[in-house]
């Protein structure tokens, strides 16, 4: 079976997109199956990268978007599409992309979405609410819904979007390499000798709340809780969060490249803030979990569906909440927290997500040879 995954948005420093889409294409050739990433780039190019086939078409510079390109052309991409013949079509674009399913079911290939962001949570975090945007999100939407063969989607958090059209929609958790995110070692921790380590890790962007833990670094030291801030990450916020820190113990390391020296910075710590709301899976919060490090979840988002409180905490998104949450943990033996937070993330595997996708693309394909006949 020849997979081509398709996505706009994507850069060579993306996060949890990126890694989804290269973790699932290593389980795809792993089982065999001929695998294409097509991506927008500076130019049009097909390179090799790990056994797969890499398609740069070019893309349109995204403005204020940190580097992101899109592939606007629709001549390009169809051309490309059926110059690769694909058996599927794997797509992670609901947006400038979202005619691609009704094309691919005129060309009688299946087309399946894996939906990673909400709209309704882009429309009102991303942009202004004077500008329109709306109506578009809402055509492109009605697009993918009418032609889509099958919605992926990593959590019920997610799934909560397509409530219309259930029957087609395939919740498929993601995974986490447990070769490289695991504990370094199970330590105690005497909050009466010393201060705790607390991570941030992820992008310094309004949807992600960092200012949350800021405000729940203040309150704590207010209360007299001993404790130093690490916030690894960079972003459009990340001078004003350096504001906010001032009079704090708060140490910024900017965006970290190495996952093994992620993995390492996320098993130091003694716990971790994770406030988004609108977290569709939260995949630095499976590492986290996976490296031993109990992770304090907002009560909104798929997060709450990974943590429970054997590994963490779920608090509202705000200062005060998130600090009791933070002392609550502290209170608890944490050599046993960290053995519960392991035991939870090793439910979550590259591995099982990879199977699940091959097991829908198998379906579909099926069914779609059964119509042809």
């Amino acid at each position: 079976m020849h997979i081509v995954q398709v996505a706009n948005f994507v850069t060579p420093t993306s996060g949890g997109q990126r890694l989804a889409l290269n973790s699932l294409a290593e389980q795809y050739l792993a089982h065999g199956h001929e695998t294409t990433l097509v991506i927008p780039g500076a130019k049009k190019e097909t390179r090799i990268e790990n056994s797969r086939k890499v398609v740069s078409l070019p893309g349109v510079p995204v403005p204020f978007s940190g580097g992101y390109r899109a592939i606007v052309r629709k001549d390009e991409m169809q051309k490309t599409l059926a110059e690769l013949r694909p058996d599927i079509v794997e797509l992670s674009d609901k947006t400038t992309l979202s005619w691609v399913p009704q094309w691919c079911r005129n060309m009688g290939i299946p087309c399946v979405v894996f939906s990673h962001e909400r709209a309704s949570e882009v429309v009102s975090e991303r942009f202004p609410k004077w500008l329109p945007v709306s109506p578009v999100f809402r055509r492109w939407g009605e697009n993918i819904e009418q032609h889509v063969d099958a919605i992926v989607c990593a959590s019920k958090f997610s799934a909560e979007e397509y409530l219309p059209i259930q029957d087609r929609v395939k919740i498929v958790p993601l995974g986490v390499d447990h070769e490289v995110f695991k504990p370094n070692s199970f330590r105690a921790f005497d909050q009466n000798t010393s201060a705790c380590t607390i991570l941030f890790a992820g992008r310094l962007s309004f949807e992600k709340r960092p200012h949350v833990v800021l405000l729940a670094a203040r309150v704590l030291s207010l209360r007299g809780v001993k404790a130093k801030f690490v916030i690894a990450g960079d972003g459009p916020m990340r001078r004003q969060l350096e504001a906010m820190a001032d009079g704090l113990d708060v140490t910024f390391l900017g965006r970290i490249s190495s996952r093994q020296e992620l993995a390492t910075l996320m098993a130091s710590a003694d716990l971790a803030i994770a406030p988004s709301p609108f977290e569709t899976f939260g995949l630095s919060i499976l590492e986290i979990l996976a490296c031993g490090t109990p992770v304090v979840v907002a009560n909104s988002g798929a997060g709450m569906e990974i943590v429970n409180d054997q590994c963490g905490a779920i608090a509202s998104p705000d200062g005060e909440s998130m600090a009791d949450a933070v002392e609550t943990i502290l209170k608890r033996d944490l050599n046993e927290v960290r053995k519960k937070c392991a035991a939870r993330a090793a439910d979550f595997s590259w591995l099982i997500a990879g199977e699940s996708m091959i097991d829908l693309f198998n379906s579909l394909t099926q069914k779609q040879a059964l119509w042809a006949a």
